[in-house]
C-alpha cells in the first residue's frame, strides 16, 4: 500500500470528499492509484501493439523516438 493521500494525488479536495473519514479517503486514494497503474499498463500495451503495424526495420528508431 502506498501512503500517498488523496489530497496529495488530486490537490484540494471537494467539500464532500474532504468530509469523508480518513479511512474512506485512503480507500479512494488506493483505488485511484490502482486505476492509474492499470491505465498506464493498458497504454503501454496499446503502444506496443501499434508498433506491429510499422515495418520491422523502422521499429527500433520509432521506439527510441517514442521513449519506449
Amino acid at each position: 500500500m502506498n501512503d500517498r493521500s488523496l489530497a496529495a494525488q488530486l490537490g484540494p479536495l471537494p467539500e464532500g470528499v474532504a468530509a469523508l473519514p480518513e479511512e474512506h479517503q485512503q480507500d479512494l486514494a488506493d483505488a485511484l492509484r490502482e486505476a492509474r497503474q492499470r491505465q498506464g499498463r493498458a497504454l503501454a500495451k496499446a503502444g506496443n501493439e501499434a508498433l506491429r503495424f510499422i515495418p520491422a526495420l523502422v521499429r527500433p528508431a520509432i521506439r527510441r523516438a517514442m521513449g519506449l
